[in-house]
């Protein structure tokens, strides 16, 4: 009913703007949409224990990325928890933000954290990407990380992807 009411050049006029307007709007989101990248590598880290350390539970260290990722990073941990099982499994858990300083900009993790303190001091983690600055402003992604940290350094690997505007 509508095509009779609306002259043809009218109709073919309406269909272009429609079809641009689609067009504007998906090309738009490509380019708002994050570019992620793959990363992984090795690590280092230190324990930090100086009066400079502003962790509630006194748990701080600095690190050193290579691989995808080339930084140094400082870590202050928020909390230090053991469970139930910790007597017999020697696991605890940790919880922290992790500042990740490249010569491109930073890159701020909220880091969890599982630690078994005893044996070579195995370790996993699931770092969540919150923000950042230079090339790194409002990035996300996660990384995960493996390793040995016994007393007071240890090394691993990590692997994710970082993804920024």
């Amino acid at each position: 009913m509508f095509q009779f009411l609306v002259s043809r050049p009218v109709r073919v006029a309406l269909v272009a703007v429609a079809a641009l307007l689609a067009l504007t709007l998906v090309s738009s989101g490509a380019l708002a949409a994050p570019a992620c990248k793959a990363v992984s590598g090795k690590f280092t880290l230190q324990a930090v224990n100086d009066p400079g350390c502003m962790s509630p539970v006194g748990l701080c260290a600095t690190g050193e990325y290579q691989g995808s990722i080339k930084a140094i990073s400082s870590f202050v941990g928020s909390a230090f928890l053991a469970s139930a099982d910790t007597p017999t499994t020697g696991v605890v858990f940790a919880t922290g933000d992790n500042t990740i300083q490249t010569d491109k900009g930073d890159i701020y993790t909220k880091d969890a954290i599982t630690l078994r303190t005893t044996g070579e001091g195995a370790f996993a983690e699931v770092d969540t990407v919150v923000g950042g600055t230079g090339e790194y402003a409002g990035a996300s992604g996660v990384l995960t990380a493996t390793g040995m940290f016994l007393n007071g350094s240890g090394a691993g690997v990590y692997s994710g992807q970082v993804c920024s505007q």
